[in-house]
């Protein structure tokens, strides 16, 4: 047995050992007994909070069950409601097939009165038509009847008058007659004439305003008037490219219109644009345009404004004014054979430059007249006349009111102005007459007519002259020139020959006459007198003379009858022969002489 002291000391190495797992054995129980504190703790939470929700899963069931409960109800109403509406709808059902089996039978026989009224609908608009047609029909009559009596009424309106002018008769008759087809526009600053003996007038150029705005269409057209049918016509291949406006227009020949100078382009006034000096002639026949060749180096500047007339195959410029608005008052005058242009040196009291002169000649070429124009500054009414073979200027006259653009005429001795635009800016309508050898001017027409159309244009060119004839048109008040005006007189000495003509036409004669035709033999002369109409009956008896070569006369017959026949006279030999009437009361009436020749 060993000794206890070795023993004692093997045991404490053991009991440390023991005593360190007991040691460690309390910590884990420790720490167990802290993890089950911790543990039953939260198991107490846990419990506490599945109380807790089985508490309100408690409560929620039995919310549930109060709900289904309800809902159960609830169903089961609206299982009821649905019922009582399926029986509801299956009356309505019932009720609208019912319905719709009346609405089919009702819609069969809308059908059928649709089908109807539609077969009727036809029938009145097909009566609808007949009657539209005919309404246009009546229409189309009331306005051709409207415009047959307004024409009449315009006719009815002429006259002819036996006015005292000059102290002489004048016969003027006047016409009207409203105007038909292509009615133009009117315009300002345009050329008006009258070509083909007076049946046709041409308008060209010029500015107008449609609608507030300048048309250059106007410019570039030309409107010609047939006089007799009243029917208006716009050529087109008489348009020219550019339009013109302030030129001057004169009749050449027959049915040519010879234009020169004038602005090309521009605006509504005669200031705008360029001022031109080219010639460009139109032909009436064939609405053709023509440019000559200008040969020569003389030119006249270009111009507008200016005034023209045609003496022959001559054509006479005076006046205008530049593009510089510079005014003019020479005188050029275009040979159309030669294509030349030459310059007119005048003498004499040369009229002041100026614009919108009138200008005209007479019928023997041997003056050219002068009358009226604007200086810049206002109208003028002086008359100038112009010898074309001393080449001197001459005034003449107390003229009319002063005026620019008016237009010019002479026919026989008389000087006619017609038209222009006063120095206040009014249109005038007025005639005037001058007699060139008074000289005295008279009225032939006061422009009364003018004063009731306020539309009228101060610068448009309403009258052009042929012959014994005024043409006038007249615009409407929306710019359409649809009227015209023709006047014509019979100059006293025209009267005297009209009248005379018509007392031979009627068998009259104021005269005792030789017949011409006489029977003439190699012996002898069978000739016939005419007694004169008036008192014829009081010719108590007639005395034929006879007069020969030598110079003797004697008396060959006495009697009351009005044929006679010579003899015993010479062969190829001619015999100067007179008849006397010798009145009741022993007043007598020669008739003129004339010769005879017997046969060889």
């Amino acid at each position: 047995m060993p000794p206890k002291k070795d023993d004692k000391k093997q045991a404490d190495p053991l009991e440390a050992k023991y005593q360190e797992e007991i040691r460690a054995l309390e910590q884990a129980k420790n720490d167990l007994q802290l993890e089950h504190t911790f543990v039953l703790d939260k198991f107490r939470q846990l419990k506490a909070e599945n109380d807790r929700l089985r508490t309100e899963i408690d409560g929620f069931k039995s919310r549930l069950t109060s709900a289904a409960d309800d809902y159960a109800d609830i169903l089961e109403h609206r299982q009821e409601q649905i019922k009582a509406e399926e029986n509801k709808l299956k009356g309505l059902q019932a009720i609208k097939l019912d319905e719709a089996a009346q609405m089919l039978a009702d819609k069969e026989n809308l059908e059928e009165a649709v089908r109807r009224q539609h077969d009727l609908i036809e029938k009145q608009t097909e009566e609808l038509r007949s009657l539209k047609k005919q309404l246009e029909e009546r229409d189309g009559q009331l306005e051709k009847a409207n415009s047959h009596i307004e024409e009449l009424t315009l006719k009815s309106a002429g006259a002819t008058d036996l006015r005292i002018l000059f102290d002489e008769p004048w016969l003027v008759q006047v016409s009207y007659s409203r105007l038909k087809g292509d009615i133009p526009l009117d315009r300002e600053f345009g050329s008006m004439a009258a070509l083909g003996l007076g049946k046709q007038l041409v308008l060209y150029g010029g500015a107008s305003k449609v609608g507030g705005s300048v048309s250059e269409a106007v410019g570039r057209e030309v409107a010609v008037l047939n006089v007799e049918s009243g029917v208006w016509e716009r050529p087109g291949g008489a348009r020219t490219p550019a339009p013109s406006q302030g030129h001057s227009g004169v009749v050449v020949g027959r049915t040519k219109l010879l234009v020169f100078g004038g602005v090309r382009g521009g605006g509504g006034a005669a200031a705008a644009g360029e001022a031109a000096a080219d010639v460009a002639i139109l032909n009436a026949d064939t609405m053709k345009w023509l440019a000559p060749q200008i040969k020569g180096t003389e030119r006249p500047l270009p111009r507008s404004g200016h005034s023209s007339a045609c003496i022959r195959e001559r054509v006479f410029v005076f006046g205008g004014a530049t593009s510089d608005g510079v005014l003019l008052n020479d005188v050029w005058v275009y040979d159309q054979d030669s294509c030349q242009w030459s310059h007119v040196s005048t003498f004499g009291t040369v009229p002041a430059p100026r614009t919108g002169a009138a200008s005209t000649c007479t019928d023997d070429g041997r003056r050219l007249y002068v009358f009226g124009g604007h200086d810049g500054s206002r109208c003028l009414n002086d008359v100038h006349y112009l010898d074309l073979e001393k080449l001197t200027w001459s005034p003449m006259g107390q003229p009319p009111e002063p005026r620019e653009g008016a237009v010019a005429h002479v026919t026989g001795k008389y000087l006619l102005i017609s038209g222009g635009c006063s120095g206040s800016g009014r249109c005038l309508g007025d005639t005037r007459a001058l007699d060139l050898y008074s000289p005295r001017w008279e009225t032939l027409d006061d422009g009364g007519w003018a004063s009731g159309l306020m539309w009228l244009k101060p610068h448009a060119s309403y009258t052009a002259f042929f012959g014994n004839r005024q043409f006038t048109l007249k615009p409407s008040m929306h710019e359409k020139l649809w009227e015209l005006q023709v006047t014509e007189w019979s100059l006293p000495e025209d009267i005297e020959r009209l009248r005379a003509n018509r007392r031979k036409d009627m068998g009259f004669s104021e005269r005792l006459e030789l017949s011409d035709d006489a029977v003439c033999g190699v012996s002898s002369l069978e000739l016939s007198w005419k007694p004169p109409t008036k008192n014829s009956d009081r010719i108590e008896r007639y005395k034929l003379m006879i007069a020969t070569g030598t110079g003797v006369v004697k008396d060959v017959y006495q009697g009351r009858e009005s044929r006679f026949r010579v003899t015993g006279l010479k062969s190829n030999t001619e015999y100067i022969l007179c008849v006397k009437a010798i009145y009741d009361d022993g007043s007598f009436l020669w008739s003129e002489s004339k010769a005879y020749r017997t046969l060889a």
